[in-house]
C-alpha cells in the first residue's frame, strides 16, 4: 500500500512539474490585462517587487514585460535574457511610446528612450594613434583580450555583460518627447519631473529595466477609464552613429583580419548583424487599474 502511494505521489509530482513548466511557457505575446503596481514599488532596476514574474513574452522583440500602474505613476518592467538581444538594446536603446488617445501612431505619441549610450561609451579600446581605430566586439570575440583564441559562448556572454554594466554606469540621460510637464527632449536620470528609467545587468547576464512615469506627464489621471495605446521598440544599431569622432569603428564578428561591418573573412560567427540593425516593436493597449 505504501509502495502504491509513493508511486502515486511521485507521478503526481512529475505531472505537476510538467504542468507548471507548460504554464510558464504560455505567457501571451502582448499583455492582456491591467495590473495594479506592487506596494512600495521603486523603479531602481532591481527585479525585487516583480518576483521575476511577467505578464507577457513578446516574440517579435524577445522580451518579457509587465505594464502596471498605481494612483500616481505608470510602470513598465522589461527583461531580456538573450545576449544578442541585449546587445541590440544597448546599441540603440528601448523607446516606449504612449498614445493617450488610443491610436497606434508613434508620431502622435509621447515617447521615452533609454538607455541613451554615449557614442564613445560604445567603443572599446582597440589601439590608439594612427587611424584611431576602435572596435566594438559583438560576436565571436578574438584578439588580445582572449589571447588570440576564440572564446566559448559562456565566456563571450560574460565579457559582453561586463562591458554592458560599464556602459550602463555611464548613462546619465533619458531622451523624451511630448511630455506634458516639460518641453525638454533630453533630461537627467536625476530629473525633477518624477520620470525614472533604470537598467541593470543581473547575475545571470540578463538585461532588466524599469520605467516610472507620472500619470500627469502623460495627460492621464487615476480616474482615467479610457484605454491608451503603447508601443515598445528595440531601436537597434543606428548606423549614422558611427560617423565623426575622428576615427572609425568596426564590428568584430569573427576571427581573422580586416574591418568594417559584417563577418570577417575566414572567421566563425553566427552573430546576426541584420537583426542588430533592424528595429523591432509591437503595440498594445492598456486601461489604468483602480485600487
Amino acid at each position: 500500500m505504501k509502495m502504491k502511494l509513493s508511486k502515486l505521489s511521485l507521478s503526481s509530482l512529475v505531472i505537476l512539474a510538467f504542468s507548471s513548466a507548460g504554464y510558464a511557457q504560455k505567457l501571451p505575446d502582448v499583455q492582456t490585462m491591467g495590473v495594479y503596481a506592487p506596494a512600495g514599488i521603486r523603479a531602481d532596476g532591481k527585479n525585487t517587487e516583480w518576483n521575476d514574474s511577467f505578464q507577457a513574452l513578446n516574440k517579435r522583440t524577445n522580451i518579457y514585460y509587465t505594464i502596471a500602474n498605481d494612483d500616481n505613476n505608470l510602470y513598465i518592467a522589461i527583461k531580456s535574457t538573450d545576449a544578442a538581444n541585449n546587445t541590440k538594446i544597448m546599441a540603440g536603446g528601448i523607446t516606449l511610446s504612449i498614445n493617450p488617445d488610443g491610436k497606434k501612431k508613434e508620431k502622435e505619441s509621447i515617447t521615452l528612450t533609454y538607455p541613451v549610450i554615449n557614442r564613445t561609451a560604445m567603443r572599446t579600446a582597440g589601439g590608439s594613434g594612427g587611424g584611431g581605430r576602435r572596435t566594438m566586439m559583438m560576436g565571436t570575440m578574438t584578439g588580445p583580450a582572449s589571447g588570440g583564441q576564440q572564446m566559448n559562448k559562456l565566456q563571450r556572454d560574460s565579457m559582453m555583460a561586463e562591458m554592458q554594466k560599464k556602459q550602463l554606469a555611464q548613462v546619465k540621460e533619458i531622451k523624451i518627447n511630448g511630455f506634458k510637464n516639460t518641453t525638454d527632449t533630453l533630461i537627467s536620470i536625476y530629473n525633477e519631473y518624477g520620470v525614472k528609467a533604470v537598467a541593470n545587468i543581473t547575475k545571470d547576464n540578463a538585461f532588466f529595466y524599469e520605467i516610472a512615469i507620472p500619470l500627469a506627464a502623460l495627460g492621464l489621471s487615476k480616474d482615467s477609464n479610457t484605454e491608451f495605446a503603447y508601443n515598445i521598440k528595440l531601436n537597434g544599431l543606428q548606423m549614422q552613429g558611427f560617423d565623426g569622432g575622428g576615427g572609425n569603428m568596426s564590428v568584430r564578428m569573427g576571427g581573422g583580419g580586416g574591418g568594417g561591418f559584417g563577418p570577417r573573412a575566414g572567421g566563425n560567427s553566427n552573430f546576426d548583424f541584420q537583426a542588430l540593425i533592424s528595429p523591432t516593436d509591437f503595440w498594445g493597449k492598456y486601461t489604468l487599474m483602480k485600487k
